[in-house]
């Protein structure tokens, strides 16, 4: 895996460094140069291939740095992102200098103690040629590799062509540098079919995400001119074509991956067209492929879905004028982060509107749940509305969103929602005051999370009145007992986290955290109060299939009765909307 790749003098970047992980994102507005660091990769590689084609061998120049020299026409190159070459340098002058030249370097992980390290430098030759060196032969060879690419550059992509001839291999490789996914993409499908092995893992992964699809690739070299690729769903079967523009995404990048089996996959906004749904279908793939597979990632976007979707598995790095920010430094805003990437464009348009009287940050993705306890605690409908933060390590995140928000529009109301979880009553009472202190009213739900709210026999017996108060009641605590060991379990790994992180944080570190009393506390607590600290979600999911069990039908908690009332959040309806009645 690439440790480290550093940019010089290429289009508006200056000198740029990428410490590297797994999986790596690209954020920034347009220009910002984010799309300028994959060319550069890109152009860099491709340049190696270029010097392999045209070149003689490798020789030993300064006693020990083994160097490949070759010199190219411009039309030469198999890959460049500008027609006029010359102007990809920093001063958009190519020059002869070799200090002032394009230079791209890698360093790779190996299972040695040592990385294995390569420069590649492009500049102008005295006839107008290009002059290419690649230093360091072991990972040199790789980056040269025309048969074993080792970096596939992938554009978002907005359609293909209705049809597409065949094209020799040799072809085929030529253009994959360049990006030219919608030209050749029924010949990578065709010469993945090629291999049984490869076409049998490429199939499994496209069945990840669309389980009741199939590809299917129909070539003569014989008889045919064209290559045929058809979708197949629901026993419907289409030209490739006419498919959506998420499947040919999700498929143009599998195949290239299964088929070439990359070290880098290069992503130029594959957020592009996609619907967000499938924004967050490609997140998971990239995922898996990132630990399935040696593949290291890296991939521009603007999309906050992307970003979210990837945000636990991905090193982030925001651009801005050919610059990395960095997260540490005293000039790094996340508001204007979140600005420069479109991330508060719902924020921007509520501010846009005066009939929104309150905006509720939640750490649910799925709000339904919070929504009709709003409801139930008369919040007026389409007057408030529930966005996600995704999550208590998103905290300051929504704190900043709040403050964007407070500050644009100081009569607007904003609540964040956090589950209690596992917290003390003192350690509860500390999080509402940190965030009342700045003007965020704070509901903190009464039991481990919003679902436990909805574990009640009275809220049940109101929506389901063929059932009796006592037979809820029963059920209620039949599921609370099936549950208690995982309860319990989570209980104690969330009572040894925050005791960790409270302890990371003290200056007296002396005392080491105890699991052992921590696990007998947690024991005593539970058992003298399952109510309080069973976990809602899945005891709520036990109790579900239960009265299914027992009546029949669909059954729907998630639904507004008086027993979902909160005294907080009635209160806050309150101060909002004075003549609200509550039978409105």
């Amino acid at each position: 895996m690439l440790k480290k790749i550093s940019i010089e003098r290429f289009k508006n970047l200056e000198s740029v460094t990428l410490e590297l992980d797994k999986i790596n994102v690209l954020i920034g507005s347009n220009n910002s140069g984010k799309s300028s660091i994959l060319q550069a990769i890109q152009f860099s590689i491709s340049a190696a291939q270029t010097s392999l084609i045209y070149g003689q061998s490798w020789k030993v120049r300064n006693v020990t740095v083994p160097v490949f020299s070759t010199s190219v026409l411009p039309e030469q190159l198999i890959y460049t992102p500008l027609q006029d070459v010359y102007k990809l340098s920093y001063k958009k002058i190519l020059p002869e200098n070799i200090d002032q030249a394009i230079k791209v370097s890698y360093v790779q992980n190996t299972l040695t103690e040592s990385d294995e390290t390569a420069d590649i430098i492009i500049r102008r030759g005295r006839n107008k040629n290009i002059i290419i060196n690649v230093y360091q032969r072991s990972l040199g060879e790789q980056l040269q590799s025309l048969e074993n690419p080792y970096s596939i550059y992938v554009i978002g992509l907005a359609g293909i062509a209705h049809s597409e001839t065949y094209l020799t291999p040799s072809i085929v490789r030529k253009a994959l540098p360049r990006g030219d996914s919608n030209k050749i993409f029924r010949n990578v499908l065709w010469s993945l079919k090629s291999s049984s092995h490869k076409w049998n893992i490429f199939e499994q992964d496209f069945k990840e995400i669309f389980p009741t699809s199939d590809i299917k690739v129909v070539f003569n070299p014989e008889r045919d001119d064209f290559i045929e690729v058809l979708f197949k769903q629901d026993n419907h079967e289409i030209p490739i074509d006419l498919a959506g523009t998420g499947v040919l995404q999700i498929l143009q990048i599998l195949s290239y991956v299964n088929f070439y089996q990359p070290k880098l996959l290069l992503l130029d906004e594959p957020d592009s067209h996609l619907h967000p749904n499938n924004q967050r279908e490609l997140a998971k793939i990239l995922i898996k492929l990132a630990e399935t597979r040696k593949l290291q990632i890296i991939l521009t976007s603007h999309s906050r879905h992307l970003l979210d979707a990837l945000y636990r598995d991905a090193k982030i790095f925001w651009m801005q004028k050919g610059k990395i920010v960095n997260h540490d430094n005293d000039d790094f805003d996340l508001v204007k982060l979140l600005l420069d990437i479109g991330a508060l464009d719902q924020g921007e348009l509520l501010l846009k509107t005066n009939q929104i009287k309150c905006v509720i940050l939640t750490e649910d993705s799925d709000t339904k749940p919070i929504e009709k306890v709003l409801e139930s605690s008369y919040f007026r409908i389409n007057e408030f509305v529930v966005l996600p933060y995704e999550g208590c390590s998103k905290i300051e995140n929504a704190k900043i969103f709040a403050n964007f928000m407070s500050y644009n529009n100081p009569e607007m109301k904003i609540v964040i929602h956090r589950d209690r979880d596992y917290l003390t009553d003192e350690e509860a009472e500390k999080e509402i005051q940190d965030l009342e202190n700045i003007n965020i009213i704070c509901f903190l739900t009464t039991g481990t999370d919003i679902e436990s709210h909805f574990i009640s026999a009275t809220h049940i017996n109101s929506l389901y009145t063929n059932l009796t108060i006592n037979k809820i009641q029963e059920l209620i605590h039949d599921s609370t007992n099936e549950i208690a060991e995982k309860s319990k379990e989570k209980f104690i790994n969330s009572r040894i986290d925050i005791e960790t992180k409270k302890n990371s944080k003290s200056k007296h570190k002396s005392e080491r955290v105890n699991p052992g009393a921590i696990s007998s506390q947690c024991y005593d607590f539970y058992n003298n109060n399952p109510q309080k600290y069973l976990n809602g979600k899945l005891v709520l999911k036990n109790l579900k299939n239960k009265l299914q069990q027992t009546i029949g039908g669909d059954i729907d908690l998630f639904q507004v009765t008086d027993s979902l009332k909160a005294c907080k959040l009635e209160q806050v309806a309150k101060d909002i909307w004075p003549d609200k009645k509550e039978d409105d």
